[in-house]
């Protein structure tokens, strides 16, 4: 009888159970992707909406993908600069500002996309915005804005433009002491101010789906080499086995 040996085996059922479970949450991030992709498209169909056509769907309604042709005024005088934005290999940061739509005492959070960092950290980026109303066409981007932070990373210095390492509404709007509503938008095909760049998905459903074959490769491949190997084992006892057998015959017989 084969005796499996308790590390390997133990090894080997820690690496199926953990490449199959790696293989399925890719599979439904996947999945999750594709819905968002489907959902975004789907907004795309309603054409550009206004703000006031906003105002019309329902509160519930996830907005992630509505694009809004916006007129209105930014709040000049206040943003912020999100660190650590490389666009094309080079350093430099998003710029954050509020933008009140036209008839609106609510602001939108809008990122206007990326502006360079320069040669020092220490010299932030001045960015005029005018004082007079302008037009932007904006995608807008509902739940999870903060995305990965470290802790402490909510700190942010003292005056006007603020450095931040993550987005959060609920900061901003203590930050500037508006009222903001609880989606943002970022700005389409405008480089007035600064280089749009958001892709609302960055990592495409089908890479997930390879991470996913690739692990599920992986927790197979080492099965099956563990039962070959334990196959092995075992024909290899099985032989010794059957020569000490033969053996004790042979002493057997030598006796008589």
């Amino acid at each position: 009888m084969l005796k499996l040996p308790v590390i390997t085996t133990s090894v080997v059922l820690f690496v199926v159970i953990l490449g199959i479970g790696l293989a399925n949450w890719q599979w439904q991030r996947a999945e999750q992707k594709q819905q968002r992709l489907n959902n975004i498209e789907t907004m795309h169909k309603k054409g550009l909406l206004s703000w006031s056509g906003l105002s019309l769907l329902p509160e519930t309604l996830d907005k992630t993908g509505l694009r809004l042709q916006l007129q209105g005024r930014v709040q000049s005088s206040q943003y912020w600069l999100l660190d650590n934005r490389t666009l094309n290999g080079r350093p430099g940061y998003d710029l954050l500002a509020i933008f009140y739509p036209t008839g609106s005492a609510l602001g939108l959070l809008v990122n206007f996309g990326w502006v360079e960092q320069g040669q020092s950290r220490n010299q932030l980026p001045q960015v005029q915005f005018p004082e007079k109303p302008l037009d932007i066409t904006v995608q807008l981007k509902q739940g999870d804005l903060a995305g990965f932070y470290l802790s402490g990373a909510e700190q942010a210095g003292r005056g006007w433009p603020k450095l931040i390492q993550f987005i959060d509404i609920n900061q901003q709007e203590q930050q500037s002491l508006a009222q903001l509503v609880d989606y943002m938008g970022y700005v389409v095909d405008d480089q007035r101010f600064a280089q749009p760049h958001y892709q609302p998905v960055i990592m495409p459903p089908e890479k997930h789906l390879a991470y996913a074959v690739q692990w599920l490769l992986l927790a197979l491949s080492a099965l099956v080499v563990f039962v070959f190997a334990m196959r092995k084992q075992y024909q290899k006892d099985k032989q010794a086995s059957t020569f000490d057998k033969n053996s004790g015959k042979n002493k057997f017989k030598e006796t008589k």
